[in-house]
Order: C-alpha cells, then structure tokens, then sequence
C-alpha cells in the first residue's frame, strides 16, 4: 500500500504550517518579479535597491526559510521519507540556493554592465530557483491533501492550494517569456533569441501551460471552484502587476478581466452546473472542451507583455522601426491588430489544448492501468 502520513501527527501539522507559509512566499517573489519587468518596460529608475526586488526578495526570504525548517523536518521525522514529501523540501533547498546566490551575483551584474535584459544569466538563475520552489510547493500540498478528506487541515489544504498553485502557473509563463520576450538587450550584452524562435516558444508552450496546468487542477481537486480561483488568482495578479501600473495600459483592464469568465463556464462544465451539460457531454469531452477553451486564451491572457514576442509576425509590426521605447507603445497596435489576431491565436492555442488534453487523459490512464495492477498484485 502506498505510505500514508496520519494527519494529526506534528510531523503532518509542521509540513502543512511550513508549505502554508512557502505558498505566500511564492506568490510574493512571482507577483514582485513580474512587477519588476513591468518597471523595466515603462522604464521606471532602475537599480537594484527598488521596492520590486525588495519585495521579490521577501518572498525568496520566506522560501528560504521554509527550506531550512523543511531539511530540520526531514532529519527529525522519519515518517516524512516514508510520505514522499521529502521530495518538495528537497526541492526547497535546491530552489533557495539558486535564488539565493542570485541576489548578490544580480547586484554585481548590475553594478558591473548597467541595466541588464531579462535573460541575463543571473535572471535565468533566479526564475529558475523561484520555479523549482513554486513547483516543490504545489507538490507538496497535493501530497498532504492526499492524506486527508476532511477537516481543518483539509479545509487550509483546499485553501493555500490557490496560492500555490497561481504562483506555480505564473512562474511557468514567465519561464516562457524570459525565451520568448525580446527584451534582454541590457546596456552591454543582447541576449534576444531569434525572433522566430522566440514566437514559436511563446504559440508552443503557452497554450500547453494553461490547459496543462488547468486540466491538473481539475483533477487534482474534485472541487467545483478551485481551478476557477486559480485561473482568476493568475489573471488578477497579472492585472495588478503588468497593467495597473500603467494608466494607459490599465484601459483595457475591463476587457482583460472578462477572460475570467470562460474559467468558470470550464469549471461550471466539469462539475456538471451548466443545464444539460452531464447529460449531453461525455466525461472525456468535456475533458478535451476544458483543454482546448484553456489553451485558447494564452494571447490575451498574455497581454500586455505577449504582443512584443509576436509582433513581428502576428501583428505585424516592427518595433524598431516604430521607435519603441516602453511598453505604452505597443497598446494602439495591440488594438488594431485584435480583430485578425485574435482568431489566428485561438485556434492556435485550442488546437495545442485539445493535443494537452489527450496526453494529460493518456497519462491518466495508464496511471489507472497500473493503480489496478499493483491492486491484483496486491490481493
């Protein structure tokens, strides 16, 4: 039988308050860093000592943190190995060391070669560290989750999986755009990919991230409005990060926010709310519905920062030849080029949901499969 961890030991409890206090800590240093680039693009007085980093490095502070207590854990309870949840405190410590030694080698680089680009090696090295902790941290509460049913340690469970689970959604796409957004040309060293490389990143791995992610939580929960929350936590966080801090950007936020919506309808299909849905559609439709409508809203969701990767090929428009200088320039384009984009990246984006879709089902089953043989073998 798989190893179970008796929900009212201290070693359950410490791990729960632990991964309670990491889930903050990741939603802190996602939100900060993507602030940060936002400061960057409307080309805010930039240096190392901003509220942005200090915020970022908060955050990066609670991690670490919970990365020490996690290793005492790991020492003191033996029961801990047996669990699996070792696995995320390990985790932990590699991510906190990554994000650690980022901080002052960022400082260096900074004092060194000036305004830097978002690839920049010391970039790379921390927005690898924050998606290792982001990651241990949603593996570690779908693991404790596991080991209750009720209760409230289920309730806090079902609570803190939101946070952890928009920071981990937002740190896989800003993984994508530190690849995909031509903005790494610092004051020295131009670290842009090619453009076509940069767009085929950003139509590839963005619509598999949303229907990825948003099809694990559906599965992960049985609970109608969770993965809802976390759709709208992402979208709500990258609303205040990337547009409010600009008024002209913050324009179209009405509009922005209305990407909710189909979420819900996704969320209200799966748990059979909508009339008529559980008796029309089949489970594995509305699998392949939920996929495909998730993936199909990575370019808006992806906005204001998105247009920028896409804007030689999908707009079109040249930046260099516009005179772009921050991130208010791409607006006007952005809005005159809806109505022929928009179409091209839904279908785009459907068609790479329905293909996640049938892996995450393929998977799923075969997990099945086995789950059933080791049960015969079993008996």
């Amino acid at each position: 039988m798989e190893p179970k961890l008796d929900p009212s030991s201290y070693a359950f409890k410490f791990s729960m308050t632990v991964l309670i206090f990491a889930s903050i800590g990741s939603l802190m240093q996602i939100g900060a860093g993507n602030w940060d680039v936002t400061l960057h693009l409307l080309l805010i007085p930039e240096s190392f000592f901003t509220p942005s980093h200090t915020l970022l490095y908060a955050g990066i502070g609670i991690l670490s943190l919970s990365a020490i207590i996690g290793g005492v854990l790991m020492i003191k309870y033996g029961e801990l190995k047996k669990s699996g949840l070792t696995i995320s405190f390990k985790l932990f410590i590699i991510g906190s060391v990554l994000s650690i030694i980022s901080g002052p080698s960022d400082f260096i680089w900074h004092e060194t070669f000036g305004v830097d680009g978002f690839l920049s090696p010391t970039h790379l090295m921390l927005i690898t560290g924050m998606l290792i902790n982001t990651s241990a941290v949603a593996m570690g509460i779908v693991r404790l989750n596991s080991f209750v049913k009720s209760g409230n340690s289920y309730q806090l469970g079902r609570i803190f999986f939101v946070p952890a689970f928009v920071a981990l959604w937002l740190n896989l796409i800003s993984y994508v755009y530190i690849f995909a957004l031509p903005i790494s040309n610092g004051d020295l060293f131009n670290f842009n990919l090619n453009p076509i490389a940069e767009s085929l990143i950003a139509l590839i791995f963005l619509p598999l991230i949303n229907s990825g992610l948003f099809l694990l939580v559906l599965k992960k929960t049985h609970t109608f409005g969770i993965a809802s929350a976390i759709a709208a936590g992402a979208i709500l966080l990258t609303a205040v990060t990337n547009i409010l801090p600009s008024e002209t950007l913050s324009n179209l936020l009405p509009f922005y926010l209305l990407t909710i919506i189909p979420f819900v309808l996704v969320d209200l299909l799966i748990y059979d709310k909508l009339p008529l849905g559980n008796k029309l559609i089949s489970n594995k439709l509305k699998v392949v519905i939920s996929g495909g409508i998730s993936g199909s809203l990575f370019y808006i969701m992806g906005y204001p920062l998105l247009p920028l990767t896409l804007s030689n090929y999908l707009i079109p428009v040249d930046l260099e030849q516009i005179g772009f200088v921050t991130i208010v320039d791409i607006v006007p384009f952005f809005v005159n080029s809806l109505p022929a984009v928009l179409p091209i990246t839904l279908l785009i984006g459907a068609i790479l949901g329905i293909l996640s879709a049938w892996i995450y089902e393929r998977i799923d089953g075969f997990k099945e499969k086995n789950r059933k043989s080791d049960q015969v073998i079993v008996e």
